[in-house]
């Protein structure tokens, strides 16, 4: 995708609440460094060998998320790659509890509660689609 990236500054509106870009990235970067040392999430993310890129990607995926336009190429398929990672519900769960409390330490109140709830709506739908995935790959051998 040839979009230039947003600038630090470019500011999105959700339901009354702005966020700047420079508040995805500051977010998305101070959350994968706790998870890389945290004890239990650090073990999935080893498949990540590209911090950086990683931090990008996810960058870019929560502002687009959030509404903003795209400004790369990036297939998201959280499903097989959680599964394959050996992520479950119990690490999602800590992995919620994480992102929470990054959310919290780095946002104004407002920003917080309205990234949480969505967190927590992807996570409930990525969790129900992790188990079919689960199911169905289990059932093919």
């Amino acid at each position: 995708m040839s979009n230039p990236a947003p600038l630090p500054t470019e500011q999105l509106i959700v339901n009354g609440v702005s966020f700047s870009h420079d508040d995805f990235h500051q977010v998305v970067e101070d959350f994968y460094g706790r998870v890389q040392q945290d004890a239990e999430l650090s073990i999935p993310f080893l498949s990540v060998h590209d911090w950086p890129d990683h931090i990008r990607r996810l960058t870019h995926f929560w502002w687009i998320r959030f509404g903003g336009r795209p400004y790369m190429f990036a297939e998201y398929n959280p499903v097989a790659k959680h599964y394959y990672a050996g992520f479950n519900a119990n690490l999602l769960e800590r992995w919620l509890g994480l992102f929470e409390a990054t959310l919290t330490d780095r946002l104004q109140p407002d920003q917080a509660a309205l990234w949480i709830m969505i967190a927590k709506r992807i996570g409930f739908a990525l969790t129900a689609k992790d188990e079919a995935f689960r199911h169905a790959m289990e059932n093919k051998s």
